[in-house]
Order: structure tokens, then sequence, then C-alpha cells
């Protein structure tokens, strides 16, 4: 009997069919893995920003409480750390603060970073080890216990403590905020105290950072660390922080003030004005002297012409300038209420610090604004910002870096939530009769807390700026090398000092007496500026 060829072929069905199963099991259980790793990352990562944002919770939480205007204000170190003067400061947080012990060796919320700020209490390690030892005895730290919502219950903020003390030049390890004057002097040199001038980080150099050439604020180094108490996970972040840079007057009596050796250096037309307030006078609105306090002042000479009031008296050179009178040069109606009329410059005239060129330097991009817009910024870096029409720019506490700043129309700056703004404008290619600053909106600067430090504007440049008085534009206006213009026919209160000054709108000026020479102003509401941010690898 002949047999069938496609009996050979008997039983492959069923071989293809589990070698397909085969394959699709495989298939499977490679999704099911790359699933499970997918969701163990995501966890993971979940998990890692979590912390992060918690630690960064706790230091946003301290730099509130070191406002000296907060409901429950922290105390602040006010020296280096060492062994015996309690100058490091713990803000206890978490579900359980009273578990909380970052002074005790070998727990999962012990401070284990603190080797690696230079501060000497404790022997140094390698920035990439954990630390292997915490400072003996007590006396080296302080503590308080963490005040936000829910604070001490299950839905506390999840960090576990924020470390806060002051920064040395070595406290970021192998970073020193000046690394020649670790090179040169040290152990000494790195444990040099660090203070913020509005620019840069410094040593400081003197008695305290206020007392500096360029008048500066202590720099505090905040640590901070969130745990997860199950896994064991953990996360430190470190911010520098600062308040905005003290305002002192120099040697200078006058809050109006032109550097220039120029004729009419210093000019007044029209129904122009000057007089005095004090800022720490009360609550505004502040009672106006129109007879004392409102000096101004010039290295060259002043024309005042019309109907000039000076609510105080002249600051000039007592000799010749060029072909300029001395002190001033009078038409019209033009009365000085302070006796004497004139006082004389000291030996050599008066020189104003240039203020620093930020750093880094903003970047010269353009961004215009038009219309009816309301634009929010926060501190940072800023190129050529353009205002124009109704628009309201409004401006968190803090340092603004800014290649130029332009607004016009009915412009309004608003300063939102309360605090200080510092303006540090570059003006790079910026040449000719060009602006950097040109602030002639209707209500350019809108300082509704009267307090003319918590608006300061800063340009070291010698382009011509423009400035419009209102109601409410409290600010002090630094520019000693800046040809200044201040129009309107409202008024400008705080301090002012140019290369010159113009006037020519009927404008009044009143000097906030509070920045009297040699005082050191700091706004009571200031907000500390975040000047650096980092995690920490471990």
């Amino acid at each position: 009997m002949k047999r069938s060829k496609t009996n050979q072929q008997s039983g492959i069905a069923l071989i293809s069919a589990l070698f397909i199963l085969l394959l699709l099991s495989a298939v499977a259980a490679s999704l099911v893995l790359m699933t499970n790793t997918e969701t163990g990352v995501n966890a993971n990562y979940r998990g890692e920003r979590t912390l992060d944002f918690a630690a960064r919770a706790g230091i946003e939480e301290v730099r509130d409480r070191m406002m000296t205007s907060n409901a429950a204000p922290l105390t602040l170190p006010t020296s280096l750390p060492s062994s015996t003067n309690n100058s490091i400061l713990y803000v206890l947080g978490g579900p359980t603060p009273a578990s909380v012990a970052p002074w005790t060796a070998g727990t999962i919320y012990t401070d284990d970073e603190l080797c690696h700020d230079g501060y000497g209490i404790v022997t140094a390690q390698s920035s990439d080890v954990h630390c292997s030892a915490v400072p003996a005895g007590t006396a080296w730290y302080a503590t308080a216990t963490s005040n936000a919502p829910w604070a001490g219950t299950a839905a506390a903020l999840p960090y576990a403590w924020v470390r806060v003390a002051l920064k040395e030049n070595g406290s970021i390890q192998n970073y020193p905020v000046d690394s020649a004057t670790c090179a040169s002097s040290g152990a000494a040199g790195c444990s040099t105290a660090v203070c913020y001038n509005g620019t840069n980080e410094v040593l400081l150099t003197a008695a305290t950072c206020g007392a500096m050439a360029t008048p500066a604020s202590p720099v505090y180094l905040l640590t901070a660390l969130a745990v997860n108490p199950i896994s064991g996970a953990r996360k430190i972040v470190q911010a520098d922080v600062a308040l905005p840079p003290p305002t002192v007057v120099t040697n200078n009596t006058a809050g109006f003030f032109a550097t220039s050796t120029s004729c009419g250096a210093f000019t007044m037309t029209g129904n122009a004005s000057t007089g005095s307030y004090s800022s720490t006078s009360g609550n505004p609105p502040f009672t106006i002297s129109t007879t004392t306090g409102g000096s101004i002042g010039t290295n060259g000479n002043a024309s005042l012409t019309g109907n000039v009031t000076i609510g105080g008296n002249i600051q000039a050179p007592n000799t010749t300038v060029g072909a300029c009178p001395d002190g001033a040069t009078e038409t019209g109606n033009i009365t000085v209420a302070a006796t004497p009329k004139l006082v004389a410059n000291p030996a050599g005239g008066v020189t104003e610090p240039t203020p620093p060129l930020p750093n880094p330097l903003p970047p010269t991009t353009n961004t215009s604004y038009t219309g009816n817009t309301s634009t929010s910024l926060v501190p940072g870096n800023y190129g050529n910002l353009s205002f124009t029409g109704n628009a309201t720019l409004t401006l968190a506490p803090g340092v603004y870096n800014m290649n130029s700043l332009q607004l016009t129309g009915n412009g309004t700056i608003q300063i939102s939530p309360a605090g200080a703004v510092v303006i540090n404008i570059a003006g790079q290619g910026f040449t000719g009769s060009a602006q950097p600053l040109n602030l002639t909106g209707n209500d350019a600067i809108d300082n509704t807390s009267a307090v003319a430090t918590n608006f300061k504007i800063n340009y070291p440049g010698t382009q011509p700026i423009t400035v419009t008085g209102n109601s409410n534009a409290y600010a002090i206006v630094n520019a000693p090398n800046s040809p200044i213009s201040l129009t309107g026919n409202s008024s400008f209160y705080g301090s002012m000092i140019g290369s010159t000054i113009t006037d020519t709108g009927n404008a009044s000026m009143y000097y906030d007496s509070a920045l009297s020479s040699g005082t050191t102003i700091t706004p009571s509401t200031a907000s500390y500026i975040e000047v650096g941010l980092r995690e920490v690898a471990y």
C-alpha cells in the first residue's frame, strides 16, 4: 500500500503553536519586567522629587522666618560657628520634631554633611562621603521648631531639619568664594565670613559687612534634610541667602547729589522744590518738611531758575568751577530755607562709590509688552524689557539684573508681596543718547510701602536715565556716573545720586532723612534673597 507524503508533516502545527506560545510568553514576561522596572524607576523618581521639594520647603519656611517682620522670627546666629557659641541653628520639622536630633551620630537624622562646610568644629572629610562624626557636646548648636501649617502632625511638611549658619569662604567644599585667598592664607582665608553686595558674594573686609567700602549683607548658609522614615531615603539641599545690601550715605550731606564738576550739574527750573521726611517716624503719610533736610549738592555748580525752593541748603565747591561761580547760579525767585545758604564740599569733593556691574551679566535679548498687559516677574536675570501703554509690572521682592528697563505711557511697577526690590541695570550696547532706564510712565514707581529702601535702582554706567515722580515714587536711584532727568509735576521721595540731575518738570524731591550720613539702613520688611541653590550629592 502506498503511504501518503502528508503523513510526514503530522504534528508540525503543535510544534509551531508551542513555539509561538513560548515566544509570546517571553514577550509578555519582558513587558511585565519592563513595566515593573519603569514603575520602580518612576516610584524612585517620585520619591526623590518629593524629598527634594520637602527640603526646599524647609528652606522657604526658614527664609520667611528670618525676616524681622515675621510673626515668629528666628533668632539668627551672629557669629561664625565654634564649639562654644551656639552659632548653628537647627529648625526641627516633620511629624515628630522631638525625635529629630541631627547632633546625634548614627541615626537617619544625623547631620552628616556638616564636616564639609569648613567650620572647623568637626574633622573635614572628602566631599563625596558622609561625615563619620558630629561635634562633641551641646554648646555648638541651638534649636527652634517648625511652625508651618500642621507642624508636628502626620500632615507636617516632610523635612527633618534646616541648619542655619553664617557662610564662610570655604563652606562649599572645593568651591570657595575666593579661591586665591584660600590658597594664599590657608585655613584663615577659607574661614573668612562671606558678604553679599547685591551682585556678588565677597569676603568680609571690615568689622561688619555693612561697614565695607561697598555696603553688603551677611550671607547665611541654609542646609535642609528631608527623610523618608520608611525607606531611609534622604535628600539634602543647600541655599545661600542674604538681605538686600544696606543703604549707606557717605560724607555727602545732600540727599540729592550730582557728582559732575560741570556748570549746571544740578539744574532746577519752574516751581521745583525740595524737602524731607523720615520713613522711621511712623506710618505714611509722613510729615513733610519744606524747610529742613531737603539739601541738594554737587561737585560742580547748581543752576536754579524760576520759583525754585530748596528746603535745606546747597552743598557745593567753595571755589570757582571753570566759568561757574561758587555754589549756585540763581535766576528768578529762589528760596534756600536753611542757614547757611551754602555748605562747602569736603576737600577734594564728594566721591560716591560706583555700584558693581550685575554678575553674571544679563542677556541682551529684547522683550516687549504692550497694551493693557499685566506681567509678574521673579528675581533673576533679564534682557531689555519694554512696557508701553497701560502695562503693569509686578515684581516679587529680591534682586533683578536687567540690561535695560523701559516703562512708558501709563505703565506702573508694583511690589508684591511686600518686601524690598533691587534692580541692577547693566546697559550693555547702549550708546549716544540711548537710555537703559526710562521710567516715564504716569505712575511708573508704585512703592506703596512708602519706604524708599524697598525700591533701589543701581546703574554703574554713563548713559542718561529718566525717572518720573508720583504719589508713591519712594525709591533710591544710585547712578553716580549717569545724567538723570526727573520729569513730571509730582514728587519723588527717597534719594538720588547721578553725574548730573535735571528737574525741569516742577517735580518736588523729598529726601528720606532716615538715610542720614553714615547710617546703615536695612528695610525691616526686606525678604532674604536666594543668592544660590544646590543639591548635595548624597
